[in-house]
């Protein structure tokens, strides 16, 4: 499964590169991208990374968040403000197995019109926002709603990443994992009802 985590200017690190780390180690063939093209992206606390690889046609798709809350000049805010990337994500989700997102990512999710009538989480920090974009928010690490998966702040992308080792893999698959990083998941995976 090839999976692309796209980055921008402004991004949390911890809400991409954990998920990066633990979906690489899970086997899974990741990727960092931006946008529309090769780029040196400055992360929301000065983490420079050359980014050589832009948003193509993976099987899914990690958005991270970062810069939400205080309406940063770079990050998920300005994201939303300026569209590309709401737009890019809108028009490529038909072609992928899944969204997902980290943090205030589901943001980025929510104006590009993707989790309109999901159910979803954010940093709680965020719910209040996220709500009249959503179904429902609920108040958990981890939601999967089918083919969009949304984790809460920070920290809870590497619950993302076993569950979306879990889903993919296989329980034993994720539980080896976790073992494997010393981590004990937080938390729990709320699973939307049936449509």
């Amino acid at each position: 499964m090839d999976i692309q985590i796209v980055v921008f200017d402004g991004f949390d690190e911890i809400d991409a590169i954990a998920p990066f780390e633990v979906l690489t180690s899970a086997g899974f063939a990741v990727s960092l991208v931006t946008l529309d093209q090769p780029a040196q992206v400055v992360s929301m606390h000065g983490l420079h990374l050359d980014i050589t690889a832009t948003l193509g046609r993976p099987d899914a798709v990690v958005v991270p968040g970062g810069g939400w809350l205080n309406r940063a000049p770079e990050g998920t805010w300005a994201q939303v403000q300026r569209g590309a990337l709401p737009a890019a994500l809108a028009e490529l989700t038909p072609q992928v197995q899944w969204m997902a997102s980290v943090c205030t990512g589901a943001m980025l999710l929510a104006h590009a019109g993707l989790l309109t009538d999901r159910y979803a989480t954010t940093n709680a920090n965020a719910h209040d926002e996220l709500r009249p974009l959503v179904r429902e928010v609920v108040p958990e690490r981890v939601v999967d709603d089918g083919d969009r998966i949304t984790a809460g702040g920070l920290t809870a992308g590497i619950d993302l990443a076993l569950h979306l080792t879990q889903r993919e893999k296989g329980t034993a698959a994720r539980d080896a994992l976790a073992r494997g990083i010393e981590y004990i998941p937080q938390g729990r995976t709320w699973y939307a009802p049936p449509r």
